[in-house]
């Protein structure tokens, strides 16, 4: 998952920035990240806290899939989708993956409740 993840990465720098010729370099710090995961992730012991960096990395895969979705699918709906994505200022697409972040971020502390209440069940 992490090599596929890591090379998704560029394709969301292109598909977060519209730009052919440069937008998959903003993919490197997403894939700097997911690297960074990964080894921490073979790198830790306590199982606890690997589950915890594996939930973490699968959303953050998740969110940046979901929000790359989206936009492919306003691009494929809508013939003036670059004014409506990327036309600044009012362009959607950041607000577009700040919410889908925010839906990680959230299901993250969700599924970290669930599991805490589950242990103490």
């Amino acid at each position: 998952m992490s090599i596929i993840g890591i090379i998704y990465c560029f394709r969301f720098g292109y598909i977060w920035t519209a730009y052919g010729h440069g937008g998959q370099i903003l993919g490197i710090p997403f894939a700097i990240l997911l690297i960074g995961l990964t080894i921490a992730y073979f790198i830790l012991k306590n199982t606890n806290s690997k589950r915890k960096l594996f939930n973490f990395s699968f959303l953050y895969f998740l969110s940046l899939t979901r929000f790359s979705f989206t936009i492919e699918l306003i691009r494929r709906k809508d013939e003036n989708y670059f004014e409506f994505l990327y036309y600044e200022p009012e362009g959607w697409v950041n607000e577009i993956l700040l919410g889908w972040a925010v839906i990680g971020i959230v299901t993250y502390f969700v599924f970290e409740y669930r599991h805490k209440r589950k242990i103490t069940q």
